[in-house]
């Protein structure tokens, strides 16, 4: 793969993982009107565990493992990550 194709790949998948946890807002952050870039760091471990798994459900593990360091007990969402693994999976596989 070249280096343009993985940058396009990353971008891509950024924009995707951006969109999905933004409108999920995991920690209720963007409700409360905080910067529409609170979870920049977090989006940022999400796509690289994206493009480093094979399945939603490893996905899902990992999102969960990466908001709860970020949130610890304020992170009240695991039972979503599946869901959101799959929506994440669903939209860069079309």
């Amino acid at each position: 793969m070249s280096n343009e194709h993985l940058k396009d790949k990353y971008s891509k998948t950024f924009k995707v993982v951006e969109n999905v946890v933004n409108e999920w807002d995991p920690v209720d952050l963007l409700a409360i009107d905080c910067p529409n870039d609170e979870y920049d760091f977090e989006i940022q471990r999400i796509v690289s565990a994206t493009l480093s798994v094979n399945n939603a459900e490893e996905l899902a593990k990992k999102i969960n493992d990466i908001l709860y360091k970020a949130f610890e007990e304020n992170f009240k969402k695991s039972k979503d990550c599946l869901r959101i693994a799959d929506k994440i999976f669903k939209k860069i596989t079309t």
